[in-house]
């Protein structure tokens, strides 16, 4: 009898019941569930500080090349569109001599933007060699020399080794929350573009990292949802477009050579209130590492704005299309896959969260350099 009872017990303490079995299922399913966000979070939370690690290095990298240069790295525009002076009050606009548009200048327009400036500062010299190399090209030329394909020879040199080159991808270019549309790419204009690099694509490097050029408008921007596009009105409710301006409200733009650099003198309302670098995503089309075109955001644009369920930005078939070009403009502005705002960089090196839910005005005012506004709490 005593044996039996042992044997039962024996059988009973080696085994779980199904009942048994499920419940234990069903608990480590509920701290799985439980656990699972805070490990999502913590992801998140190390991913957000690579971002604010690269953005305090690309800061001080331009604030080094201020040092040395006295003034920040310049934008140097690659199309045949002249410059315009513009009046930041009124808006009216004035022809600009560009002696740079010579074709027969010493000095012509690469094309390049002021990332590709400060390669060396961000102990990239290597890269920025490469760059540099091409007799009459890359850095020593100019990205239309003429009208023809052919003629074309500035940082849209073609070459296997500068195309290799154009593909490099720092990694301090790179956010990890936006990996989906890193780089390298082949959908970044002017890169994209068929009419450039020998008629094909060309795989380019991209940054979600951008500079502040203010609150101005990017392009002729046709109507906009007053609730996702604001720019800077002046004192005669003029739209500033600095798509071509010689002069604008931030810091970088794509004519920014023509004044050869903002300095840092030029920053009145003070360094720790004026945006210099914020985050943005290559998903716009248009962030090329190295082009003019593609480093630089407006702050018109409020800070996350949804294009994929926009109207400016649905096609025929209600699909989010980017390229649209009422959603072209749009795109411009700076965003991030961070839950509930955007990392900035200002002209003090420092570098902050800004929420989505910021005052438009606040987030405006941060975005320019000199206009005097008040700025209230920027969280």
């Amino acid at each position: 009898m005593r044996n039996n009872m042992n044997r039962r017990v024996a059988t009973r303490a080696g085994g779980f019941t199904l009942v048994e079995l499920l419940v234990v299922i069903a608990i480590i399913g509920i701290l799985v569930a439980l656990l699972l966000p805070a490990i999502q979070a913590a992801r998140e939370a190390a991913r957000r500080s690579q971002c604010s690690n690269n953005l305090k290095n690309l800061s001080l990298a331009a604030l080094n090349y201020h040092d040395q240069k006295k003034a920040f790295p310049v934008d140097e525009d690659y199309s045949n569109f002249p410059p315009q002076r513009i009046d930041l009050n009124s808006g009216a606009a004035t022809n600009y001599s560009d002696p740079y548009r010579d074709i027969t200048s010493a000095e012509r327009l690469d094309g390049g933007g002021w990332i590709l400036r400060i390669l060396p500062q961000l102990e990239e010299q290597a890269l920025y060699d490469r760059f540099k190399a091409p007799a009459n090209a890359g850095l020593n030329g100019g990205w239309v020399l003429g009208q023809t394909v052919a003629q074309f020879a500035g940082m849209n040199f073609d070459s296997p080794d500068f195309r290799q080159a154009l593909a490099s991808q720092p990694d301090v270019l790179r956010c990890p929350s936006n990996l989906e549309w890193s780089g390298p790419r082949q959908d970044q204009f002017p890169y994209s573009a068929p009419n450039h690099v020998a008629s094909q694509p060309c795989t380019v490097a991209t940054t979600c990292y951008k500079g502040n050029s203010g609150d101005g408008g990017f392009e002729p921007s046709p109507a906009q949802q007053p609730t996702a596009f604001w720019v800077h009105v002046g004192n005669n409710n003029a739209i500033i477009n600095c798509y071509r301006g010689v002069d604008c409200y931030g810091i970088f733009w794509r004519y920014t050579y023509a004044r050869k650099g903002v300095k840092m003198k030029d920053i009145s309302d003070g360094t720790s209130k004026t945006i210099l670098i914020g985050e943005s995503s290559p998903e716009d089309g248009n962030s090329p590492a190295w082009s003019s075109d593609g480093d630089w955001a407006i702050a018109g644009v409020a800070l996350n704005w949804d294009w994929k369920t926009a109207g400016e930005c649905l096609d025929g078939s209600g699909a989010p299309n980017a390229g649209l070009r009422s959603c072209w403009p749009l795109m411009k502005g700076f965003r991030s896959y961070h839950p509930g705002g955007v990392q900035f960089a200002y002209a003090d090196g420092s570098v902050a969260f800004l929420s989505d839910s910021i005052e438009h005005a606040t987030y405006r005012a941060l975005s320019t350099r000199a206009w005097g506004e008040v700025v209230g709490s920027a969280q």
